[in-house]
């Protein structure tokens, strides 16, 4: 048998069929059916090799991988690129003395989505209040939109790019995607909102089973939508042919008018204020430069709204940015 032109079906050198997860396979099997109403092959033999988990190299079978990347306890024994790292930032830049958190996610697909859902969601940022007796939550991300780009990062990845890992990158004021390989073929970011490519079609397959991917090239156009519901800025991709980028901006949780009502500020604070929240985090020399006022009175001003609760600081001291703190 040669291997197959489509890298996810390949035969995964080193692995054994009995390195797949028979329990896990029977379990996404019953998912299926509940979710999606699967009437296929139910045996987890059967299954696999219905689709594409298992090759056939003279008599044997042997994990592809999809296979792996579904049904093995730890995908990157086999696959090293089998995973997502997350970083999160103080500020714009993904410098290292600005890095406040890193994560590597590991495991079988499905559960790795749910567990890098879980994290952002968890690192985003929240507020609730009240209206009358009525508790309004308030996010700065949809977790619709948190799934969906997760999936996509994983899902249409190539697999063929060695030593690339999915990441995902977290700043005070957007969160970006940054998936391997770039667009698939034919497909362009002029084109992305209607063009329904998969570049790994079984792998599209066992997430829709597993519920995960409507498998219908929706995913971007739910997320532009959503976004565009919620007034959000545009976001930005990028596709240099080797990876694909997905900027998706946060939603400012603070109304910096609502703080300058509830405190006994100056005109120059209340501006100081306004300013953080249109840009979701400044440095003092960029306040200073926006509002024509002298850094030293901006950072004066700015130390009397972190002790009165008002801002928060991130950075060392020579690239601290401010940013409104949450209610």
């Amino acid at each position: 048998m040669t291997d197959s032109p489509i890298p996810e079906r390949r035969p995964v050198y080193g692995a054994h069929m009995n390195d797949l997860d028979l329990d896990l396979v029977r379990r996404h099997i019953r998912t299926a059916i509940e979710k999606r109403g699967y009437d296929g092959p139910t045996e987890p033999i059967d299954y696999l090799v219905r689709y594409h988990c298992l090759a056939r190299q003279g008599d044997t079978l042997v994990p592809t991988v999809v296979g792996v990347l579904a049904f093995t306890p730890e995908p990157d024994r086999w696959l090293d690129t089998a995973g997502i790292d997350i970083a999160q930032f103080s500020g714009p830049h993904t410098h290292s003395t600005a890095m406040l958190f890193s994560r590597q996610i590991r495991g079988p697909i499905v559960e790795m989505i749910t567990r890098t859902v879980d994290l952002l969601w968890t690192r985003s940022e929240h507020r609730y209040r009240f209206q009358g007796v009525e508790r309004i939550e308030e996010h700065a991300y949809d977790l619709t939109v948190i799934r969906e780009l997760t999936v996509n990062a994983l899902c249409h990845r190539s697999w063929d790019l060695a030593g690339s890992m999915a990441r995902i990158e977290m700043h005070p004021d957007c969160v970006r995607w940054v998936t391997p390989g770039g667009l698939p073929p034919g497909v362009t970011v002029e084109t992305l909102r209607v063009a329904q490519v998969s570049r790994n079609p079984a792998l599209a397959q066992i997430l829709h089973h597993a519920g995960q991917v409507e498998k219908f090239g929706m995913g971007v156009d739910t997320v532009l939508d959503i976004l565009s519901t919620w007034g959000c800025d545009p976001p930005i991709y990028r596709d240099d042919g080797t990876f694909f980028t997905f900027q998706v901006w946060a939603r400012p949780l603070v109304d910096p008018a609502g703080i300058a009502e509830m405190q006994d500020l100056t005109p120059r604070q209340e501006r100081i204020l306004e300013e953080i929240g249109r840009r979701r985090t400044a440095s003092s020399a960029e306040i200073a430069d926006t509002l024509g006022e002298a850094r030293r009175n901006v950072q004066r001003d700015l130390q009397t709204m972190l002790k009165a609760g008002l801002v928060h600081v991130d950075g060392p001291t020579v690239r601290s940015r401010y940013r409104l703190a949450r209610t």
